[in-house]
């Protein structure tokens, strides 16, 4: 494969984290939304923990030149261990590829009346295409759909603004009932820490083909630039019009407030996020599978 450069990185990096729940609003409400204006430092707190965690680990990739998830977690050579933590990394990347699958049958269920199993079997064969294609083809759609999300959701907040005016942005209130997250900070330690583990397995294949430490340095911190212009976008959207937070889609509910149409075309976006995660995920699972058994190596496309 090509040099991964400053915007390819970038964009394969906000990959990791774009899916359904995020572009949905469900998970950014959940998670910093509830806690009020302290949502906000929240989610900037996570950006900057994310930009780190990024800049160190494929910083480790590229002076190591190793993409084994399991040798990146555990630097120590305890095998038991090693096992373990890539056990549970390869089976979360295989669960939300699963998810994805789910997810989406049910939303082409809903919005165009597409039997859930068959709309889920095409979303998987579109999935498989391209995931044969490995890291290569992964890079190269999340350059192409991920500009289409951000863009989108910055487009429906402006959209949002117009409709609903700008006057609630900045007065969220503290509506959190969550015991396990009782405050805005343990929030986003939890919202990083559960996304990370997907993020650590996805960009091990890909750090290796990071050659410059400026490319790193600059993607890393440009994917931080793009998920604070997209979570912004998505959480004041959602404080101009509160009502839509109790909806299990809460933008869809934004966007068909605005106009119906919008509704469905905000849904289409969805669509693209859930391919971009579940494709992550599948070439992330299937590099770790090949690299530990040689029947994977040998028998990639079937």
């Amino acid at each position: 494969m090509k040099e991964i450069k400053t915007w390819s990185l970038a964009f394969t990096y906000v990959g990791c984290f774009l899916g359904a729940g995020f572009i949905s609003g469900q998970e950014l409400w959940q998670f910093f939304g509830s806690f009020g204006n302290w949502g906000y430092v929240g989610f900037l707190l996570a950006v900057v923990l994310f930009s780190a965690i990024g800049i160190l680990f494929v910083r480790l990739t590229q002076m190591t030149q190793c993409s084994d998830m399991d040798r990146l977690l555990v630097p120590w050579n305890v095998k038991w261990l090693r096992a373990a933590s890539g056990a549970v990394g390869a089976v979360f990347l295989f669960f939300v590829v699963v998810s994805m699958s789910a997810g989406v049958g049910a939303m082409l269920a809903q919005l165009f009346g597409i039997s859930a199993w068959l709309g889920s079997a095409v979303f998987m064969a579109l999935v498989f295409a391209v995931a044969l294609l490995g890291v290569t083809g992964m890079v190269n759609a999340f350059s192409a759909l991920i500009p289409v999300l951000i863009a989108a959701t910055v487009a429906f907040a402006v959209g949002a603004y117009a409709t609903f005016g700008t006057e609630g942005i900045f007065q969220l209130r503290n509506v959190n009932n969550n015991p396990l997250m009782p405050n805005w900070f343990i929030a986003a330690l939890t919202f990083v820490s559960y996304n990370i583990l997907g993020g650590i397995g996805i960009m091990s294949p890909v750090g290796q083909y990071v050659r410059r430490k400026r490319h790193i340095y600059g993607g890393i911190i440009l994917a931080g630039v793009m998920l604070l212009a997209v979570a912004g976008s998505i959480l004041t959207s959602l404080a101009s019009y509160p009502e839509a937070v109790a909806a299990e889609l809460p933008m869809v509910a934004v966007a068909t407030a605005i106009s119906p149409s919008l509704g469905t075309v905000y849904g289409i976006v969805l669509l693209l996020s859930m391919f971009c995660n579940a494709l992550a995920s599948l070439v992330a699972m299937l590099t770790y599978m090949e690299q530990k058994q040689a029947v994977f190596r040998k028998h990639k496309k079937l």
